[in-house]
């Protein structure tokens, strides 16, 4: 009757393990990919020249400063 009893535990222990259980390398890969996504259109810069607030992903670098728009930064 133990016998029995055990043989199930490991039986279930084993699907556990087979099914359930992930690997660190999976679970340290999710972490840096969570870490890592962060978009960057939450950053907001400001216009040198009109002062607007604009995300990073829209604004416009002229000689290392940010820009609202072509207007602003002076292309034409």
């Amino acid at each position: 009757m133990l016998f029995k009893f055990l043989l199930l535990v490991g039986i279930f222990f084993a699907i556990y393990i087979i099914f359930f259980k992930r690997s660190k390398k999976e679970v340290s890969n999710e972490r840096k990919k969570k870490s890592k996504s962060t978009p960057k259109g939450d950053i907001m810069m400001e216009c040198e020249k009109c002062e607007t607030f604009v995300s990073e992903d829209e604004a416009i670098i002229k000689d290392g400063k940010f820009y609202c728009s072509k207007q602003c930064a002076g292309i034409k």
